[in-house]
């Protein structure tokens, strides 16, 4: 064939190629054999195909391996199905066994649930009547225990001393405790030193024996005369029982009366002196802040008494009456009149061992227990309804009061002789006005409290600066 370039006949022996049909001519018969041999190729791999298609030996043996196979998982296969029954029949029976047990139970429920109210209701009667007996008991020994407290406060008033007396010059009583009259606070002016020393000291240990017998806190805490200080004081309502160490533990004082140096640690609340070494009078005039310091000492003292009756069931009066709320005598010997009705009555009502519970009196109240106790909140709320005057309310009345009678003594009475030498006596008409004698603080009777004397004749009085 002749080549369209390059006008040449193909030869492929003896004339190469000079362009690309050259180069195409040239491959042709390389074609032409791969061609042929692919052809033969998927020829045989037919014939390869076809002959493995037919059955023969490894076909039989493949079928074997798959029926061994499959022989096997038809074995596993029942081996898990008879595991399963087995599983199953169990749990059937467990289950057949907890209807059982829960049938059993339902039975033996029902059977002790007949008459559980009944029991129940008999169960709790028994503990409501448990309860009260207790409480009944507790009432009782709670009874015993206010009827023993006043059997003791009324032997310790009694071996005291305190009784009451008729006062043939005053339609009032005096009220004497070991042989001293108790102190009249609107009168305390008049008595000496010794006398109102005595008598606070007197009142003191009482007091706090009474408090010790009911197991009652004071309001106003009180110390007794103790080692390296024989003098009674008392703290005023804000500084008692802070457990301090107070003023008066060391060594006593030239003046018990001064204040006593700064401390270095900090403040240490004073006591009020429940005594004095001079008379009020002049007392108020050399040392005030001491006299107002043993004024409100005794105001806290009668506050306590005053306290303590409000917190026995013992009436005291007008609790906002200056009077009435000092009156320490009178409120004190009405402690003992409700200790001996008390005690009378305990013995009156011993042979009765099933008596009702005593409504709350005397004895019943106190802070040491639990029944009718002080400390719980219905006791802090029966405190509150005391409204008893403040202690400072009553000293400043007190300190007016006094201030008024020192006014009034300034003018004394005088006898014939200092009247003769008198060179312009003053003559007042006593029928028109009352004249207001003066005490001698060294000569008073303390059992009579001295009053405003109405003179029916002619009185010659002189003015004393």
């Amino acid at each position: 064939m002749e080549c369209d370039i390059c006008l040449r006949r193909h030869d492929a022996q003896r004339r190469p190629f000079f362009c690309a049909v050259d180069a195409r001519n040239r491959l042709y018969a390389g074609r032409l054999s791969l061609a042929q041999r692919l052809i033969d190729n998927e020829k045989l791999h037919n014939d390869i195909s076809r002959l493995m298609g037919q059955p023969g030996l490894h076909w039989l043996e493949s079928c074997r391996a798959k029926q061994e196979m499959a022989r096997h998982d038809t074995n596993q296969a029942l081996a898990a199905a008879d595991k399963l029954a087995l599983e199953i029949q169990a749990a059937r029976d467990h289950a057949r066994a907890r209807r059982a047990a829960l049938a059993r139970r339902r039975s033996d429920l029902a059977s002790i649930s007949q008459g559980l109210d009944h029991r129940r209701a008999n169960h709790q009667l028994q503990v409501q009547k448990d309860t009260q007996l207790c409480m009944l008991r507790w009432s009782q020994t709670a009874h015993d225990m206010a009827c023993t407290r006043a059997f003791l406060c009324h032997e310790a008033l009694k071996l005291y001393g305190l009784r009451r007396i008729r006062n043939a010059a005053s339609p009032r009583y005096d009220y004497l405790v070991g042989q001293v009259s108790i102190l009249d606070l609107s009168c305390i002016d008049a008595l000496p030193p010794p006398v109102i020393s005595t008598s606070l000291a007197h009142l003191c240990h009482i007091l706090l024996l009474l408090s010790h017998y009911l197991s009652v806190r004071l309001p106003a805490e009180l110390t007794l005369p103790h080692r390296d200080y024989p003098r009674p004081t008392i703290y005023t309502l804000a500084s008692s029982y802070q457990h301090h160490a107070t003023s008066s533990s060391s060594a006593p004082p030239s003046n018990p009366l001064s204040p006593p140096p700064d401390s270095d640690t900090g403040h240490v609340p004073r006591p009020r002196p429940l005594f004095v070494d001079k008379p009020l009078q002049q007392l108020a005039k050399e040392d005030p802040a001491t006299y107002s310091l043993f004024l409100e000492a005794v105001t806290l003292l009668a506050y306590d008494i005053a306290w303590l009756c409000c917190s026995q069931g013992v009436l005291v009066g007008d609790k906002g009456s200056f009077d009435d709320m000092c009156h320490m005598g009178r409120n004190l010997y009405a402690l003992l009149l409700a200790a001996q009705m008390k005690a009378a009555a305990q013995d009156g009502k011993s042979a009765d061992a099933h008596s009702d519970p005593q409504p709350v009196g005397f004895g019943h109240r106190s802070h040491a227990t639990t029944f009718y106790s002080l400390n719980n909140a219905q006791g802090t709320e029966f405190v509150r309804s005391f409204k008893l005057s403040n202690p400072i309310k009553l000293a400043d009345r007190l300190k007016r009061r006094l201030a008024g009678d020192s006014t009034a003594a300034d003018w004394e009475v005088l006898d014939h002789a200092e009247c003769k030498n008198d060179d312009a006596p003053i003559q007042i008409n006593a029928s028109k006005s009352d004249v207001v004698t003066a005490h001698e603080s060294s000569h008073v009777d303390v059992n009579i409290p001295p009053k405003i004397a109405s003179v029916n004749s002619w009185t010659k009085i002189k003015y004393r600066p």
